[in-house]
């Protein structure tokens, strides 16, 4: 047998499937054990590798422009010189162009190996006395037949939460795994965590699997002994908590990158302008959401309405939304790093010059026939998208969304505006109705949002951002996004809970009275959580009376913890499955976690309910599925089982009581 046969044969044995892949950097450190045990001496074996890997010697590109100003050619095994067959005079030294004599002299054994008597390679006293790392239970966990990794794998495809290929991968990890347990190294650890891009949170919890998109990175669990015991073991070596999540990174780049804007705005003092937000309930905003994105005239004023400027409004939307362009260069970052699938950048790409195609042929299509090459454009995007990678197109249409709606109204024909203020209360897109006569009957807030087949519409939306569309005045002001400030200690205004008239009122409205056997013990209950909230944020207001919501963070344990003690109060004051007959099951079990949870709910009820739903803003969904993407809107409804409710208001964040439209029984 040739020496090259033995190589291949070791080599083929080393790879768990016995293919032996160049590309694969795990297979490339196993080659480089196989050229070890077959006596190979290492500057022979690095040279024989390098040469696999990259047939002009693996130089980077600016090396490479280098040797060509300097007229030298590639002499192979990373030799290079004036002419092929001639002397060598540079080499390959980790992708830099050394000349010879200048390269530091190489060992003919690793460090750690010393030469045998016969000519092998063995251990040294150093490496002998290391402690061999114990791995014994780490494979055990890996392996145990209830919680390993095979079962977890076919858990998590048999619900549909992986692919097939995702699965065939995570059972090559698997097989790796195990080879790396047997014999630890750092080499060996590296290419595992190259390979299968593998990261940990920060309190080392999660063992992120970076090759599977979105939440199925999380399949091996959390906080569990076989995430304990693996980690421990490659942490000896590659640091995974300073990785971080790997394909959070990517999505928090695309997420930024995709996020929508356009480059002209038009301000409050506009003629146009004002008419638009002078309609309630807008004329109550604040100023500073007074502004939209739109074309203008010579003389800098808006075009409006927007229904006899479509063109104008089409072609500044294709013109000046650069969050394609954004996006497509990060993607294009992220196939180099091996975070995102190539096919999802094409998707973009096409959409890009579709869209251009339809603003130049503007004026030779009908109405019916822009708004169905829009939808029909954003459709294929959607769809291709998501076939290449479906977590990082849910992630992309998120921002997206309400572009695609906003788009297809406007080459429809139809009257909708962009506002420019990001924080706009509880919309992200202004459609105008109008009568024959062209008289505004409505201007509705459309609250876009993409998701899951099923999911909720609109959501997260704050409450506090909701009620300012409300048309009782004194209801705008009913609620805060954070537990503990002056005024609003329980995220709802203190006097709503302090006077008996008004919290009965609000009671009443909020159509959950029948379920309350006690209100009058419940409120006395918030009346005290009120009173030791008061006491903790007196004790962060400096001597000017400020403070801020950082300080409040800092008491989040002792306020969580007055949230949790009305429990038992709940227990006995509330009809557990009268609650449930008129909240829904997710939305009875938040209200009767916590004394601020309760309260936020009651208070948003009555809003709803005083309200017709807040029936100014509408609910637009959009999800993807294999022939394209879907889009309907709704508006919100007082039906309390038509709404989700969750509760943040205690984290950096806040948000307090968030609400979104679902359309259904939560």
């Amino acid at each position: 047998m040739s020496l090259i046969d033995k190589i291949i044969t070791e080599w083929s044995y080393r790879v768990h499937d016995g293919i032996p892949n160049k590309e694969n950097p795990l297979h490339i450190v196993q080659l480089r054990e196989s050229l070890e045990k077959l006596d190979i001496p290492i500057s022979i074996a690095e040279e024989l590798i390098q040469n696999l890997i990259n047939e002009d010697g693996g130089l980077s590109d600016k090396e490479k422009e280098k040797a060509e100003k300097m007229g030298l050619v590639s002499l192979g095994y990373g030799n290079y010189g004036k002419e092929k067959g001639g002397e060598t005079t540079h080499r390959n030294k980790d992708g830099k162009l050394v000349a010879v004599g200048d390269e530091t002299p190489e060992k003919d054994t690793q460090p750690g190996m010393t030469m045998d008597p016969d000519g092998g390679f063995g251990a040294d006293d150093e490496t002998e006395k290391k402690e061999k790392i114990d791995t014994k239970v780490a494979v055990d966990k890996l392996n145990d037949k209830r919680y390993g990794v095979s079962k977890k794998i076919e858990t998590q495809l048999n619900k549909g939460y992986i692919t097939k290929q995702d699965a065939k991968t995570a059972q090559e990890f698997h097989q790796d795994m195990n080879e790396f347990l047997k014999n630890p190294t750092k080499e060996v650890a590296e290419a595992l965590v190259e390979k299968y891009k593998l990261s940990q949170n920060a309190n080392g919890k999660k063992l992120y699997l970076g090759f599977i998109a979105g939440d199925g990175r999380k399949l091996l669990g959390e906080d569990n002994l076989l995430i304990k015991e693996v980690s421990n073991v490659i942490n000896q070596f590659v640091d995974l908590k300073a990785k971080g999540d790997v394909q959070k990174k990517a999505a928090d780049k695309l997420q930024s990158a995709s996020k929508p804007g356009l480059t002209t705005v038009i301000k409050s003092d506009d003629e146009g302008v004002k008419r638009l937000f002078n309609t309630p309930p807008y004329d109550r905003l604040d100023e500073k959401f007074h502004q939209i994105f739109g074309p203008t005239d010579e003389n800098g004023n808006s075009l409006r309405p927007s229904s006899e400027y479509s063109k104008e409004y089409f072609q500044q939307s294709v013109n000046e939304n650069e969050s394609l362009d954004k996006t497509i260069e990060v993607l294009k970052e992220l196939e180099e790093q091996g975070t995102a699938a190539p096919g999802v950048r094409k998707a973009l790409e096409k959409h890009k010059v579709r869209m251009a195609k339809i603003a130049k042929d503007f004026d030779k299509m009908t109405l019916e026939q822009r708004r169905k090459a829009v939808e029909k454009s954003y459709s294929d995007m959607a769809r291709e998208m998501h076939e290449a990678d479906s977590d990082t197109a849910r992630g992309i249409m998120k921002n997206m969304a309400e572009m695609a709606l906003y788009d297809s109204e406007i080459a429809g024909g139809e009257e909708a505006y962009l506002p420019s203020a990001g924080t706009f209360p509880s919309g992200d897109k202004l459609r105008v109705d109008r009568d024959g006569n062209g008289v505004v009957e409505k201007i509705a807030a459309v609250s876009v949002k993409f998701g899951k087949s099923g999911g909720v519409y609109g959501f997260p939306g704050e409450s506090t951002q909701y009620v300012k569309f409300h048309p009782d005045e004194d209801k705008r002001t009913s609620m805060r996004n954070r537990v503990g400030h002056a005024g609003h200690s329980l995220g709802v205004r203190d006097d709503l809970i302090q006077e008996p008239a008004k919290f009965n009122k609000m009671l009443k409205e909020s159509g959950l009275a029948g379920a309350i056997k006690e209100p009058e013990k419940l409120r006395q209950k918030f009346m005290e959580m009120q009173k030791r909230i008061d006491e903790l944020r007196e004790s962060i207001t400096n001597d000017k009376g400020k403070y801020s919501n950082k300080d409040l963070v800092t008491k989040r344990k002792e306020l969580e913890a007055i949230e949790k003690e009305a429990q038992s109060i709940l227990k006995e004051s509330v009809d557990e499955e009268k609650l449930v007959e008129l909240l829904g099951k997710s939305n009875a079990k938040l209200f009767m976690s916590g004394g601020a949870a309760a309260v936020n709910i009651i208070c948003m009820a009555s809003a709803l309910k005083t309200s017709d739903g807040l029936s100014v803003i509408e609910h637009n969904h959009q999800i993807i599925d294999k022939n394209g993407l879907h889009s309907e809107t709704d508006r919100g409804t007082p039906n309390l089982k038509d709404w989700k409710f969750q509760f943040r208001a205690y984290d950096k964040r806040g948000g307090g009581l968030l609400a979104g439209f679902v359309g259904g029984d939560t």
